[in-house]
């Protein structure tokens, strides 16, 4: 069994989202969460083949399963075209708690579909939010658009939460104590801010998701497809078979870029895609 650390949505070692990624056989889930517990990534994924095309993955955090995983998803392709159980210029699916997804392989850049998007319901309790935050209420918002905290899935729920100046969304920093519990309480997975204020890509994010063990990610591709959504929904994106850029992690010293793109105007829905960089790869005892 092969045991990898890969950077994802990045060129760069060290840049991006760190994923584990485990390619197996036989293993159990107690022993994916103890390893994914041991190891302490964000997410790691643990593959097993089913067929030439078909691949089933399961993800964990540090501290429980779930259902899906951009990020890991970017790095367990790329950790298949290393051990060639795929080639390039191919699609694939994968099987996964969020249904059976594509994902297509060209020249080493990996795009895979997200699952239904969906918006649910508007978060308008701006005093909460921004106690949790430790900001000004009148961060919450945009200076041109209408756009308000809503929770959105293409996959997992997380709160949108639009920031009006990148300034203030560096500034952000929650009390994660009490934001695992206001987003269990809420029934969503964590907070994704963002902000328009910037000027390259659509968007620069910053994602929290502390009831999962994880205070704050450098990129998460589940995240900026339903943000994708979102914006969609919201009419600051228009165009369909488009690539949009989104940012994350340069607060964290770790920049991500993450790639979307609308696809099927009569149904809508997201792709989310990036490249991946391995940094260390072995044997699992």
């Amino acid at each position: 069994m092969f045991y990898y650390v890969i950077d994802a949505f990045t060129e760069k070692k060290f840049g991006g989202n760190p994923a584990g990624v485990v390619i197996h056989e036989h293993l159990d889930e107690e022993f994916m969460q103890k390893f994914a517990a041991e190891v302490r990534f964000s997410e790691t994924a643990f593959i097993k083949k089913l067929g030439d095309k078909n691949f089933e993955i399961k993800f964990f955090t540090p501290t429980s399963q779930v259902e899906l995983c951009g990020h890991a998803t970017i790095a367990s392709f790329k950790a298949l075209l290393d051990s060639r159980d795929i080639e390039e210029n191919h699609c694939y699916y994968m099987k996964t708690l969020a249904g059976t997804l594509s994902v297509e392989v060209s020249k080493s850049f990996i795009i895979m579909e997200q699952a239904e998007p969906e918006l649910g319901r508007i978060f308008d309790d701006y005093d909460c939010l921004a106690r949790l935050f430790k900001m000004d209420k009148s961060e919450i918002g945009d200076a041109k658009f209408n756009l308000v905290p809503q929770a959105a899935s293409t996959g997992l729920w997380d709160i949108m939460l639009p920031i009006k100046t990148r300034d203030a969304l560096h500034a952000l920093d929650p009390d994660f104590k009490e934001l695992a519990e206001y987003t269990k309480t809420n029934k969503v997975g964590g907070v994704h801010a963002f902000t328009l204020d910037t000027k390259e890509g659509i968007a620069e994010s910053r994602n929290f998701c502390p009831l999962h063990g994880i205070d704050e990610e450098a990129a998460t591709g589940t995240s900026n497809g339903a943000l994708t959504y979102y914006l969609f929904k919201n009419h600051v994106l228009h165009q369909f078979d488009q690539e949009y850029t989104f940012l994350q992690g340069y607060s964290m010293g770790r920049p991500s870029a993450i790639m979307t793109k609308l696809v099927n105007k009569d149904y809508p829905r997201v792709m989310v895609g990036g490249k991946a960089v391995i940094l260390a790869k072995g044997k699992l005892y």
